[in-house]
């Protein structure tokens, strides 16, 4: 045969010529090596997924733990503002007994050193 016909030559009709036959084989066992170094399509899928999950996760427990720590100071603040509250309330009761009730205001008259008594 001319070297025209061995081109178009394959394996249906006889075997192939040393040299093609070299360079398919090679072919062949690259073909076969890249298919088992191709990842699965649903690796890409599950890599981006799982970053997504990830990221998602992040900002939630970012969140969550501002808002517990918003939460407890709250608490803190409600309760301040009640002590507070008490005491205002008991400084209240306390002027208005100073202003109001003649035993208070001479007991604490004495309690400074003042005498009532005499200024009369």
């Amino acid at each position: 045969m001319n070297k025209a016909a061995n081109i178009y030559w394959d394996n249906s009709h006889g075997s192939m010529p040393s040299e093609r036959r070299s360079t398919a084989t090679k072919r062949g066992r690259v073909t076969a090596k890249a298919d088992r170094r191709a990842a699965p399509w649903w690796l890409s899928y599950l890599i981006v997924a799982s970053i997504f999950v990830m990221l998602i996760v992040t900002i939630n427990f970012r969140a969550f733990t501002e808002m517990r720590e918003e939460v407890n100071q709250n608490g803190r603040l409600t309760a301040r503002i009640q002590n507070l509250m008490d005491e205002n309330l008991a400084l209240q009761e306390e002027i208005h007994t100073l202003k109001s009730d003649p035993r208070v205001i001479g007991r604490e008259a004495k309690r400074i050193g003042m005498d009532l008594k005499g200024s009369q």
